[in-house]
């Protein structure tokens, strides 16, 4: 899960390592909204959780959100796991820190990271809306990048990475794309390129109406 980027300015590792240092901005306002984290890393190691599901910034209702799979045989507590998004130029494009200390995926189970409160959307299970920063998009700070890369960290740690083509739905006559998604068995060594992931083609709706699988198993490709 360490493949470069193809037409992305990307220089090795030492990029994820210096964004790990949460921008300033960024800092400031974490200081402002919640104190610092009692529990400065989770306890996961490279692999043990990956990126299974992704919808970004589209017309509807249905808020975006980001999939992850426990791939461990342990639970893993999720408070300051870092997710960072770099646009296609290299340029960062946003990144949440999970602050919730009750927050913890089981072994062989899904963790939805989203765009609203759990009680208005009870298929999240956390809301990463008061720590979202975004540089690029700052006036509207809900809104997930279209394609590009998605990178899960911990303390200075590269979990998994995922390089999201963007899959958005160019010709305004058809409707948008629900979700994009990694099809099988969840792997973080197979996962890296996203032209490998497939695209919801609303044929595939959940029981509460959102298509996608998010905390669900994904099914196979269209």
């Amino acid at each position: 899960m360490y493949h470069d980027f193809p037409g992305a300015v990307f220089s090795g590792r030492t990029d994820s390592l210096l964004r790990l240092a949460a921008p300033p901005v960024l800092a400031a306002s974490l200081a402002c909204v919640r104190p610092p984290l009692e529990t400065e890393c989770p306890r996961v190691q490279p692999g043990d959780l990956v990126l299974t599901e992704f919808r970004e910034d589209q017309p509807g209702s249905y808020r975006q959100w980001i999939e992850l799979y426990n791939a461990s045989d342990e639970p893993i507590a999720l408070t300051g796991l870092r997710l960072a998004f770099t646009r296609n130029d290299g340029k960062e494009d946003g990144s949440f820190i999970v602050r919730d200390d009750d927050l913890v995926v089981e072994p062989g189970d899904y963790v939805v990271l989203g765009s609203d409160d759990p009680e208005r959307a009870p298929y999240l299970d956390y809301s990463y809306l008061v720590d979202w920063y975004s540089p690029s998009n700052p006036d509207n700070p809900r809104d997930l990048p279209k394609g590009g890369l998605v990178e899960v960290l911990a303390c200075g740690e590269l979990i998994d990475r995922v390089v999201l083509r963007n899959l958005t739905q160019q010709d305004p006559s058809q409707p948008p794309l629900g979700t994009t998604f990694w099809p099988g068995e969840p792997s973080a060594a197979d996962n890296d390129e996203g032209a490998n992931w497939c695209v919801d083609d609303f044929t595939t709706s959940t029981g509460i109406g959102v298509f996608g699988t998010p905390g669900e198993a994904n099914p196979p490709c269209p």
